[in-house]
């Protein structure tokens, strides 16, 4: 579900209550002797460790699990990697192939084992390096399409879209009688993300598509990738055209999660971008509302999807058979059915990219059943890059600043750039420490590497 504004707040907030955690360690304070025998997860949530790490534990009783709550952020596995070495098996949800290339070296190819197997090839695509290895396996995925309120629809007898032509005209109905058919929360960079890739999602996944989301995301590639010229630039002139047909302007660039929500609870909107939780929250309000999917120019239906989070093993693994093995139960543990159940949250729908879990649909999501069966849940293209210059374009798209091919250009000109790295900042407020837990149930505490401590010394200590 998407973050209000204050959660960002907290968010540093509680980055700084750990920073003064570590910085009364700095001292002496030692991390424990890791056992040899023990195979430690690093979790990118610490709800993960309500009841999805509790279970793996429990059908592993032979197997020391040590789960620590890491990070959302591949960067700081990047750092791990450069001080100390990665653990055994890591997860993380705001993930890229692109941005992951650099851990390639340091992670298990996993394309030969059962897990990858399982996973449909239109999805495992999205993680399949140029030389057909795959490091990391995504879990159940977290829909995003359009969230409707239905009611409206019925008190103003205005049909329910069934491809775009009729979505652009059901805006057009709602704005004769005063009410806002669509808008969204351009205030955030995910959503100018979102939409701009939703929208095309059909053209994204085709052959052309895929080829040039390898080539991107290609591990191998020394050179930056920029767009190509084949797919992208149709992408753009959807969006140019989807901006024109819901009157899409400044104005919505100012709307956070929060006014979205006050405009659909109050009846002046009819539809906008989320998550399909939406439905359930706004059903348990007494508002009948539906999910819709994203649709395509060429007829075709698609779901925006993002993976609950991405899973990986380290490397060094391969070196003692015993320890992987140990870890290879874990993860098919980890990927299991009954495990993926527990990560969602109550009342949501269990949708995996894995055909050995049951598709379990609840009544939010029946509206896009057949988009489900039919495989059409595109997983997003979600590099540092993208968030940042989707925001940048696709706001100046919204604001009439820029039309499509100027877009194209200017984005394609950004992802070309080089990056600007500074080798004395190790630390932001984007970033934060693992706290570690002990799958015996012991009380939590904030526990750092030596290596860590290390290096933050001279920056902090």
């Amino acid at each position: 579900m998407k973050k209000k504004k204050w959660n960002r707040v907290l968010a540093v907030l509680l980055m700084m209550v750990m920073s003064i955690s570590l910085l009364s360690g700095c001292g002496g304070k030692s991390t424990e002797k890791e056992d040899a025998e023990t195979i430690t997860v690093y979790l990118w949530s610490i709800n993960l460790y309500e009841k999805y790490a509790p279970y793996i534990q429990e059908q592993l009783p032979d197997i020391n699990v040590e789960f620590v709550v890491g990070n959302n952020d591949l960067d700081f596995y990047k750092f791990l990697k450069k001080n100390g070495g990665l653990p055994d098996i890591i997860t993380c949800c705001r993930f890229s192939l692109h941005d992951a290339s650099p851990l390639k070296d340091s992670l298990m190819d996993l394309s030969t084992t059962n897990v990858a197997g399982a996973v449909y090839d239109t999805y495992l695509s999205n993680f399949m390096n140029e030389d057909g290895s795959v490091n990391w396996l995504p879990v159940c995925a977290d829909a995003h399409g359009f969230v409707v309120n239905k009611d409206l629809f019925e008190k103003y007898d205005i049909p329910l879209p069934t491809d775009y032509e009729s979505f652009v005209s059901a805006c057009q109905a709602f704005d004769k009688v005063g009410i806002r058919g669509f808008t969204a929360d351009y205030y955030y960079d995910y959503t100018c993300m979102e939409t701009l890739q939703g929208l095309s999602a059909s053209e994204l996944s085709s052959v052309d598509g895929r080829k040039w989301r390898t080539a991107y995301s290609d591990p191998d590639n020394t050179k930056r990738e920029g767009l190509d010229s084949t797919v992208w630039p149709k992408a753009f002139e959807r969006m140019e055209q989807f901006i024109q047909d819901t009157g899409l302007s400044q104005d919505d660039l100012d709307m956070n999660y929060d006014d979205i929500v006050e405009m659909y609870q109050s009846g002046k909107l009819a539809m906008y971008f989320g998550t399909s939780a939406g439905v359930k929250m706004f059903q348990d309000q007494g508002i009948n509302t539906t999910f819709l999917p994203f649709f395509q120019e060429n007829g075709e239906k698609w779901l925006m999807t993002t993976p609950y989070f991405q899973v990986a093993l380290n490397r060094d693994l391969t070196q003692d058979e015993t320890r992987r093995k140990k870890a290879m139960k874990v993860l098919s543990t980890m990927l299991s059915e009954d495990a993926q159940e527990r990560i969602i949250s109550d009342g949501q729908d269990l949708l995996s990219y894995s055909q050995d879990v049951d598709l379990q649909l609840t009544e939010y999501l029946k509206d896009v059943k057949s988009v489900i069966e039919e495989n059409h849940m595109y997983i997003r293209i979600a590099s540092n890059d993208f968030f940042s210059v989707s925001k940048d374009v696709v706001s100046k798209m919204i604001s009439g600043e820029y039309d499509a091919e100027q877009a194209y250009q200017s984005f394609n000109s950004q992802l070309l750039e080089e990056e600007a790295i500074s080798e004395n900042i190790v630390l932001d407020s984007q970033k934060s420490y693992s706290n570690r837990f002990h799958s015996s149930g012991g009380n939590a505490h904030i526990q750092l590497w030596q290596t860590l401590c290390a290096a933050f010394v001279d920056q902090m200590c």
